[in-house]
């Protein structure tokens, strides 16, 4: 059932995003050509080059539109979902957690794709990609390269999972209420997220102290630890330490928003 849910947000979203997506792809392609052109006629036309920074402004303004849409898409998708459209889908004989699968990996992989079509149609502009300092070279990638940046991967996508299941939380929060959920839920938002990041402040100041005696009661040799046979090993396992403790809280946000979709909700 989690396939069918799959599919249904990613045809909902799709038919939103996609288009957007294409006009902006061809804005910025035609900005990119236009700016050719109209490089060499500053002196002849001066307001070709005005007209020319105010369509590069539009570029620039609409690529951050597709990468807020792409993340803010599914958001609304939940929070539908908990009002007008939770008497169909919440009827379905479907467990909570699938849906709240379904709209994390869906907001995830748009979120991603907003990411890469940011940074594409980016280097389009500044003619990135045609200019001597990009080019691929597949044959210089290590299995070094692939560790770190596969660890790198992973905490990327634990982030984007963690900023729509706190605005999920947000979301289920608000809907034990009949009235103002809109505002209800923004206010959670920044209430959840006040207390998130007081948590982490105490967390690391407790880590950073234990640490720091844990190292002057030990024989710590900062030149053996981080030598030259230790270096990957030292940076690849940081890195999933630091995904572990992103999953933990992004594992509370779920319980939290599952437990108030499945005790708390108010379709009312």
């Amino acid at each position: 059932m989690l396939t069918n849910l799959l599919h249904y947000e990613f045809k909902s979203t799709g038919r939103v995003v996609l288009p957007i997506a294409a006009g902006v792809l061809v804005l910025n392609i035609f900005t990119n050509i236009l700016s050719h052109f109209v490089q060499n006629t500053s002196d002849r036309l001066p307001l070709a080059g005005v007209a020319m920074a105010l369509l590069a402004l539009a570029s620039a303004v609409s690529l951050l539109v597709v990468l807020a849409i792409c993340f803010f898409i599914e958001i609304q998708q939940f929070y539908r979902l908990l009002g007008e459209r939770g008497y169909l889908m919440l009827a379905l004989p479907v467990p909570i957690w699938q849906h709240i699968a379904a709209k994390v990996i869906c907001g995830t992989v748009w979120t991603l794709f907003g990411m890469v079509f940011f940074t594409l149609c980016g280097m389009l502009t500044t003619d990135t990609v045609s200019g001597s300092g990009f080019a691929l070279d597949f044959s210089r990638v290590t299995a070094e390269d692939v560790a770190i940046w596969s660890a790198m991967l992973l905490i990327i996508l634990a982030l984007i999972a963690g900023a729509l299941l706190h605005a999920y939380l947000a979301c289920a929060f608000a809907a034990q209420f009949t009235q103002q959920r809109l505002l209800i839920s923004i206010a959670a938002y920044f209430v959840i997220g006040f207390i998130g990041q007081m948590a982490a402040l105490v967390t690391a100041v407790f880590v950073a102290f234990r640490g720091y005696k844990y190292l002057n009661n030990t024989n710590f040799s900062a030149a053996s630890f981080f030598g030259p046979d230790n270096t990957l090993g030292v940076i690849v396992l940081t890195l999933l330490a630091v995904f572990a403790l992103i999953a933990i809280v992004d594992a509370l946000l779920w319980a939290l928003t599952q437990w108030l979709m499945t005790k708390r909700l108010n379709l009312a």
